[in-house]
């Protein structure tokens, strides 16, 4: 089963090594890794560069300018061959060697679309600050707004190519509003995968306290709105009683 992952990355040179190295050490070796670069103005292409002439049959990448982290990944899901799709971002990396295997496992069962896992934030020292499990999630449970976490979400290529890709006009929020769109409007069911799946290094994009608290609640009332669901504002509020228990 040959299973794409996504990088989208822009000038995150100092970590970069880290995070490619943890897709070519995975023991699931059917993998089409595709780094969407966003004409980065540090080292990172210089070290795209030497990992895909050592790997030319699994990296391909693109270095050019795009319109935000949601046009990037589009852009490699456009590249697309794999039968399922993930996402590991420039700042993260995979938890441990076998996740890719543990994955492919999970979809065996033709009627199985999507699956998604835990995932982990560290600060600079490693130190673990922060645990997300989805474990308890139901889609109801967007309509507050909580969703599982991103970097854990695997698709089925189909999925994308049936009901779309992301909304580019989004900041932070066109996950949230793939999965509201997805699970809410389609029926498309999701599995839970009980595997640490992701690390992820604070500091990036969704993790700004402003995008947290400000935008995210902007984007994620319009992303309901636009798939028809219409509560008050306030409500999306409550999924920080959700976080803090």
């Amino acid at each position: 089963m040959k299973i794409t992952i996504i990088t989208a990355t822009k000038n995150n040179g100092e970590t970069l090594n880290e995070t490619i190295y943890s897709v070519i050490n995975q023991t699931h070796t059917d993998i089409d890794y595709i780094i969407i670069d966003g004409n980065s103005s540090d080292n990172s292409l210089d070290i795209i560069k030497q990992w895909q002439t050592k790997y030319p049959d699994k990296i391909r990448y693109i270095s050019e300018p795009d319109n935000g982290v949601y046009n990037a990944i589009n852009k490699g899901i456009n590249l697309a061959e794999g039968e399922i799709i993930g996402l590991l971002h420039g700042n993260d990396y995979f938890s441990s060697s076998n996740i890719l295997s543990q994955v492919a496992e999970k979809f065996k069962p033709s009627q199985i679309d999507m699956i998604y896992g835990n995932v982990n934030f560290v600060n600079k020292k490693g130190e673990c600050i922060r645990y997300y499990s989805p474990k308890d999630f139901t889609p109801e449970m967007l309509n507050i707004g909580i969703a599982p976490p991103h970097p854990s979400l695997y698709l089925r290529k189909h999925i994308y190519d049936k009901y779309g890709k992301y909304k580019e006009d989004y900041i932070v929020g066109a996950d949230f509003e793939l999965f509201v769109r997805l699970m809410l409007i389609h029926n498309i069911k999701g599995e839970y995968l009980p595997l640490n799946m992701v690390t992820m290094r604070s500091g990036g994009l969704s993790t700004q306290f402003r995008n947290r608290i400000y935008t995210n609640s902007k984007e994620k009332y319009k992303a309901l709105k636009e798939n028809g669901i219409k509560i008050p504002l306030i409500k999306l509020l409550t999924r920080y009683f959700y976080y803090f228990k």
